[in-house]
C-alpha cells in the first residue's frame, strides 16, 4: 500500500504548540517551524479509522490498559524488537517526560544526582530539577560529527556516592545514535558495578534508518533487574497530543516504588481515544512505519547532498535513528543569540543546539519528518541566512 508523504496538512489554529506558537517572522515565511519532535505527515489510515469509530461510540469515559490493548503493545514489543515484555510489568503514564519526573522521585532523594549524556533531550535536565533532584554530566565526545561515549568519563561519574540514576537517551536525541550492543552493554557493566538504576528512554526505537537495528537495553543480559524502559507511540506514530506511554519493569521492587509515585501524580489510566489508536498502530499501521522511515532516510539524503554542495562549511551529523538533524554551525562564528536571530529574521524556527545542554552551543536540531518540498524550501532559506552572514 502507498502512504502519503508529500501532502502538506495546514494546522493553523489548531493549537498545535510548533505552529500557533512559533516566532512572528517565521509565521509569515510560508514555512512550518522546524522545531519540537511531532511530524507534519497525516497519521496512518487505519490509525485515523479506529479513532474515527471510537468517536462515533459517543463516550469518553475513563479507560484502562485492559487486555487488548496489553496484548497490542506487548506483540509489537517482541515482534520489533526481540523484547519479551510479559516478563515486565506495564505502567501507563500520560508521557515519557512525566516517567522520567516518576523515576526521579522513586528511585533517587533530594540529595542524590542523576547522570546523564549531554548534549541530551532538553528535558532531561527540566525532569531532573523539577523533581527537585541535580544533575551530573558525562558528556559525549564529537569525533568529527560521530559521536562516542567516554565511557572513563562515565565510570567516574557513575561512581560518585550521590549517582543513584541513570537517564539513557537511546537511540539519541539530538545526536541520531543508535548505540551498539556493546555500547550499551559497557554503561550497563558500570551501572551494575555501580549500583546505577538505568531509566532507558526508548521512545525513538522505532525509528530507524538505512537499515540499523536498536537494542532495548532491558534485552542485554542481567541488565532487565536494573532498567526501566520507556516506550511510546507518540514518535512512531505521530500521535503525541494524545499523551499515553508505556513503561516496562520486570523488577518487582522497582515496579513498585514506581506505581506508588506515579499512581499518586494521578496516573494509570490510558486516554480513550489514546487506547483505540495505540490498538490500531501496533496491530495494522506497521507498513506506514516502514515507509515513514524510508521517507526520512530520503530526506537525511536531500538535506546532506544540498549542504555539501550549497552550504560546505555546515557540518551534518548523519543520524542512524530519530527524525533529527543535528547541523554544526560554529562556522559561521556567532554566539547562540545571533544564530537564532539570523534564523528566525530568515524565516526558519529551529530548535537551538544551546537548549540541548554541553556541547549543544553553535548547533542546530532539524526536525526531517515532512514532505520534502517543504525541506527544501527551508534549505533555501538556510542558504539565505548563510550567505547574508558570510
Amino acid at each position: 500500500m502507498k502512504y502519503d508523504f508529500t501532502t502538506h496538512l495546514d494546522r493553523t489554529g489548531t493549537g498545535a504548540i510548533k505552529i500557533d506558537l512559533a516566532p512572528e517572522p517565521v509565521k509569515g515565511s510560508g514555512l512550518v517551524p522546524l522545531t519540537i519532535a511531532d511530524m507534519e505527515f497525516a497519521v496512518a489510515p487505519d490509525i485515523r479509522e479506529a479513532i474515527k469509530t471510537a468517536a462515533d461510540r459517543g463516550i469518553y469515559g475513563y479507560t484502562y490498559a485492559d487486555g487488548e490493548y496489553k496484548s497490542a503493545v506487548r506483540s509489537w514489543m517482541k515482534r520489533r524488537h526481540g523484547f519479551d515484555a510479559d516478563q515486565h510489568k506495564l505502567i501507563v503514564t500520560s508521557g515519557v517526560v512525566p516517567a522520567l519526573r516518576y523515576a526521579a522521585m522513586a528511585f533517587t532523594s533530594p540529595d542524590d544526582k542523576i547522570l546523564i549524556q549531554p548534549p541530551v533531550y532538553m528535558m532531561f535536565k527540566n525532569a531532573i530539577e523539577t523533581s527537585g533532584r541535580q544533575f551530573v554530566e558525562s558528556p559525549l565526545i564529537n569525533n568529527n560529527g560521530r559521536y562516542q561515549i567516554d565511557f572513563d568519563d562515565f565510570e567516574r561519574k557513575a561512581s560518585m556516592q550521590d549517582v543513584k540514576l541513570f537517564f539513557l537517551c537511546s537511540p539519541h536525541n539530538p545526536v541520531g545514535r543508535v548505540w551498539t550492543k556493546d555500547e550499551l552493554m559497557r554503561l550497563g557493566d558500570i551501572c551494575k558495578r555501580t549500583g546505577v538504576v538505568v531509566v532507558a528512554d526508548e521512545i525513538h526505537n522505532d525509528l530507524l534508518l538505512n537499515g540499523v537495528e536498536h537494542t532495548v537495553f532491558a534485552t542485554l543480559p542481567g541488565m532487565d533487574d536494573i532498567t526501566v524502559t520507556c516506550t511510546a507511540v507518540s514518535k512512531t506514530f505521530n500521535l503525541a497530543g494524545l499523551s499515553c506511554s508505556n513503561i516496562f519493569i520486570k523488577n518487582d521492587e522497582l515496579a513498585g516504588r514506581f506505581r506508588r509515585v506515579a499512581e499518586r501524580a494521578g496516573s494509570g489510566l490510558v486516554p480513550y481515544f489514546a487506547r483505540a489508536a495505540t490498538i490500531a498502530a501496533y496491530t495494522k499501521a506497521e507498513g506506514w512505519l516502514d515507509e515513514l522511515n524510508r521517507t526520512v532516510s530520503a530526506n537525511f539524503d536531500y538535506l546532506c547532498s544540498y549542504i555539501e554542495a550549497e552550504l560546505p562549511w555546515i557540518n551534518v551529523t548523519r543520524a542512524e535513528g530519530t527524525y533529527l538533524a543535528w547541523l554544526d554551525m560554529r562556522s559561521l562564528k556567532l554566539d547562540d543569540k545571533a544564530l537564532e536571530d539570523l534564523m528566525i529574521k530568515n524565516g526558519l524556527a529551529l530548535d537551538e543546539g544551546y537548549l540541548f545542554g554541553t556541547g549543544g552551543s553553535g548547533f542546530e536540531r532539524w526536525n526531517l519528518a515532512l514532505p520534502l518540498d517543504i525541506l527544501k524550501l527551508a534549505l533555501a532559506k538556510l542558504k539565505q541566512a548563510v550567505d547574508s552572514v558570510l
